[in-house]
């Protein structure tokens, strides 16, 4: 089933998000493109539990929300400003919004288009596979595939972002990191851990 939110991140430390608005330019978004928004659900008017977002990602055309909210947001212009309606799907977990239709007042903070000729840097946008570790054993929500991430928004555990910067697209690499020592889960708090990660693709932000 579609998602409407991305999941979060059991890794996440700290969730790093942008709401500065932009003045509207003649960049405009395109299929294929990452962008980041800003975004207000609401039903009947009201903002409803979890339709809300502040600098969330998203790749047009991935399929990853709800049907017709990619689509309505191609086009757009970067810092414009648009509410676009949408209607939940039949199925969907929550009843108060399955088979429902809802606006999304959407503003587009940022463009990033694909990077195919230099090595990833800080602010720009990777995708990757990840796969964790401790003691060469994989641990419970430690891996990903085809994850977005802005590097130095301090989204992942200190020391993951920073030693993805200088990777290209399509390398592989093992990095070590510690979890903070009051980290949640009680088998991971305070302990070394290692990542596989591969960087897909790379994408940097248009001006």
């Amino acid at each position: 089933m579609k998602k409407i939110l991305s999941l979060a991140l059991c890794l996440s430390v700290l969730f790093g998000c942008s709401s500065q608005k932009k003045t509207e330019s003649n960049i405009k978004a395109e299929n294929g493109d990452v962008v980041k928004l800003n975004y207000v659900g609401k039903l009947d008017g009201t903002a409803f539990q979890g339709g809300t977002a502040q600098g969330a990602i998203l790749e047009l055309g991935s399929g990853t929300y709800i049907d017709g909210f990619e689509e309505q947001v191609a086009g757009m212009s970067l810092g414009s400003s648009k509410t676009i309606e949408v209607t939940f799907p039949e199925n969907y977990g929550s009843t108060d919004l399955a088979g429902k239709d809802v606006t999304f007042d959407i503003d587009l903070v940022s463009v990033y288009r694909e990077e195919t000729s230099s090595a990833c840097q800080k602010g720009d946008i990777v995708k990757i596979d990840y796969v964790g570790k401790k003691d060469g054993e994989l641990f419970s929500g430690g891996s990903a595939s085809g994850y977005l991430l802005e590097l130095g928004s301090g989204t992942f555990i200190d020391g993951f972002e920073d030693q993805l910067m200088g990777m290209k697209a399509k390398e592989s690499k093992t990095i070590e990191v510690t979890f903070p020592k009051n980290y949640g889960a009680a088998d991971l708090a305070g302990k070394a851990v290692t990542f596989d990660v591969a960087v897909n693709h790379i994408y940097r932000v248009v001006k």
